[in-house]
């Protein structure tokens, strides 16, 4: 686990029970009301389903190790990146401003499951058509940035089912902040953790001199766009 033992805990009462209770409660007022079922219920219930799996499957994958072929975290969200691009058809960038390293940190680890669950909240709620992830690094901090063009909401009243509670307790388990703002449009997710403990930055001198900033823009792997 990255974090706390109770995060995935917490995902599934956040997202998973409360989209699944929506459903029973629909389920129950068709049955309840005269005449036959609506026509659109079965779709709707279908694509509700269909949603709230896809979104369990990428809970779990977040809840083990990013995947050893993708070492380190800004490569680790770029490839998260490019999987909810290819799934959603949503326009999606990351900056990298991050030094390489060779190995996971516990901080690191935190920031990518807080970070992937911005993602997707943003792919899976806020109509978006463009998603922005920054990762930076100032004085050994960790910036990392989640910025979509969507919808957007009001944080003083959150929703119930976008997991805000879970990753605000994750940043904090790391001892770091989550805040979660307007983002004129739509929303904008900004993690602060505090540097790696030492001897868990693995980045060089000359890494650190060499490193420039990338980019990467992926709405479909056969066809990106800048």
């Amino acid at each position: 686990m990255m974090t706390g033992p109770g995060w995935l805990e917490r995902h599934l009462h956040d997202e998973v029970l409360q989209s699944l209770a929506v459903a029973r409660i629909r389920i129950d007022r068709a049955l309840a009301a005269p005449g036959p079922l609506p026509r659109d219920l079965g779709a709707d219930l279908r694509a509700l389903l269909d949603r709230e799996i896809a979104g369990l499957r990428a809970a779990l994958r977040a809840a083990e190790r990013p995947d050893p072929a993708e070492p380190g975290l800004a490569r680790a969200v770029a490839a998260d990146v490019a999987r909810v691009a290819r799934a959603t058809g949503i326009r999606a960038e990351l900056d990298d401003r991050t030094h390489p390293r060779a190995a996971w940190t516990p901080r690191d680890l935190a920031a990518y499951r807080i970070v992937h669950e911005a993602l997707h909240n943003a792919a899976k709620h806020s109509g978006a058509r463009t998603v922005r992830v920054a990762l930076a690094e100032r004085r050994g901090r960790l910036v990392c940035r989640v910025r979509d063009d969507g919808r957007g909401f009001d944080p003083s009243a959150v929703p119930r089912g976008l997991g805000l509670t879970a990753m605000d307790a994750q940043a904090r388990e790391a001892g770091g902040a989550l805040a979660v703002a307007p983002g004129r449009p739509g929303t904008l997710v900004t993690l602060v953790l505090p540097p790696a403990p030492e001897g868990n930055t693995d980045a060089t001198s000359d890494d650190r001199h060499r490193r420039r900033p990338s980019r990467r823009a992926v709405r479909d792997p056969l066809a990106a766009r800048r």
